[in-house]
């Protein structure tokens, strides 16, 4: 829910002027939870664009795993201090 209230995205900051942009891409990587059917916690998310979200999931572009765990950490770092700083988070 709270990438309806973000900004803008936390990966190529693209504008989220009503709400609907935006959605919290799970991480993919089994050290966050991630599993067969399950997602990943929320706080290892990172609130992107679809663009971006299918790109750090692999169905953008042909990268290695290694950069799209990159690109999704970096997005993640942004978030959780967005979150911190909105209050979401302590």
């Amino acid at each position: 829910e709270t990438a309806r209230h973000c900004p803008h995205c936390m990966s190529c900051g693209r504008q989220n002027p009503d709400g609907n942009m935006l959605c919290l891409a799970h991480s993919n990587e089994l050290r966050h939870g991630k599993g067969m059917g399950l997602k990943s916690n929320n706080e290892f998310g990172a609130i992107m664009c679809g663009e971006c979200h299918d790109y750090a999931d692999g169905r953008l572009g042909k990268v290695s795993r290694e950069v799209k765990q990159a690109f999704h950490q970096l997005a993640n770092e942004k978030t959780v201090a967005w979150w911190k700083k909105m209050g979401y988070l302590a």
